[in-house]
């Protein structure tokens, strides 16, 4: 095969007169680029309407490389081309226009080696400049934007690092009227949404209860559970816990009992 892309002589046959600069090679490359994988012209213009009474061609129109503005349609959407020449390259937008999602592509003139001859002659690079145009100008716009955004799905992280995977963050803690102890407990940091808990991550004890008098052994628990220094949320209301004696915790004798307290017969 002369050519390393399929339908090059053709269309380089069709268009050699209108060719001015390497802008214009690059373009063509890009018209074949687009064909190849099923795009077909319309025509020239920034039109963004279509009825579907357009006439289709894999070849260029007539004046096409007058301001770069062509139009084509794929899978029965409207794409308009837009390019821009520069001193050193040209600059390519491709718009799907009933998303308005835009694709650019910039390719340099002196990749064009050139202006007659084989297309391997003419741009060495083909292939490689080929599967740019693919991968920067075309395949960003015809995978539509909602097919994306519907298989994109936002994976809350739990809280606990068991279900996650992911380690709680750990944040130093100081006990009351103590020093900092070291980091929190992966266990006691929650993502709190209970206002009357408290406004951050750290579950905070003081704002539930009083700190308790005693060892570990007088709150329910076995010794050395607890650091020194360290707040304890009671499982039960205080006036359960266990006495110095191990019943029950009696109520505050503050208050005398009235007359007769013990007198049946009263």
């Amino acid at each position: 095969m002369a050519s390393s892309l399929f339908g090059w002589d053709l269309l380089y046959g069709s268009v050699a007169k209108d060719i001015k600069n390497n802008a214009d090679i690059l373009v063509c490359l890009t018209h074949l680029a687009l064909v190849s994988n099923g795009f077909k012209c319309i025509g020239l213009g920034e039109s963004k309407n279509i009825d579907g009474s357009e006439s289709k061609s894999e070849s260029l129109p007539k004046g096409w490389n007058t301001e770069y503005a062509i139009r084509y349609v794929y899978q029965g959407k409207l794409y308009n081309l837009k390019a821009t020449a520069l001193d050193d390259g040209i600059i390519i937008n491709l718009v799907r226009v009933d998303e308005r999602t835009v694709s650019l592509v910039q390719l340099n003139s002196r990749q064009v080696s050139e202006r007659t001859g084989t297309l391997d002659e003419m741009i060495p690079d083909n292939r490689k400049i080929v599967e740019q145009i693919k991968k920067e100008l075309i395949d960003k716009v015809v995978i539509s934007v909602k097919k994306r955004d519907s298989s994109c799905q936002t994976n809350p992280v739990s809280v606990s690092s068991r279900h996650s995977g992911v380690e709680a963050p750990r944040y130093p803690y100081r006990a009351p009227g103590g020093p900092v102890a070291g980091p929190l407990p992966a266990s006691r940091v929650i993502q709190d949404h209970n206002p009357s808990v408290g406004g951050g991550m750290l579950f905070q004890p003081s704002r539930i209860g009083p700190t308790l008098p005693g060892g570990p052994g007088n709150l329910g628990i076995a010794p050395g559970s607890l650091p020194p220094g360290a707040r304890f949320d009671p499982f039960r209301p205080p006036d359960l816990l266990p006495g110095p004696r191990g019943g029950p915790r009696r109520p505050d004798n503050d208050e005398f009992p009235p007359p007769g307290y013990d007198d049946m017969y009263m």
